[in-house]
């Protein structure tokens, strides 16, 4: 048997409804997941909001062990807070790009940022 014959029957015109929504459904769930809060108040309302798990499912650990890591990064790293971004929100970005696999352009859409200080 031929692999050909196999679509012979096949009618690829009915297909294409199911294929263009398989397309759109995979945009969606790639689009960035903004609230439209600029990063620092985004990061602010979301270590203020008490839910633990909203919290872990963005940066991947508790508030507390958040809170920890930046103080230790303040105090024994040259990493600080820039001009426009905190460090807090920096070590969230970073956090954003590796536990969500994202890129540097929906992190900066994310977080309200041109693309070169979220690339540094």
């Amino acid at each position: 048997m031929d692999t050909f014959d196999l679509f012979e029957d096949i009618d690829f015109t009915d297909l294409a409804p199911i294929i263009a929504l398989g397309a759109v459904q995979e945009v969606a769930s790639k689009a960035p997941r903004s609230t439209g809060l600029p990063g620092s108040e985004y990061l602010r309302e979301l270590l203020n909001c008490k839910n633990e798990k909203r919290i872990y499912s963005v940066l991947r650990m508790k508030k507390e062990t958040f809170n920890k890591l930046c103080l230790w990064l303040r105090k024994n790293t040259d990493l600080k807070d820039s001009r426009y971004i905190l460090l807090d929100e920096q070590v969230a970005m970073f956090l954003w790009i590796i536990n969500h696999n994202e890129s540097i352009e929906k992190t900066a859409e994310r977080f309200q940022h041109s693309m070169e200080p979220v690339s540094r």
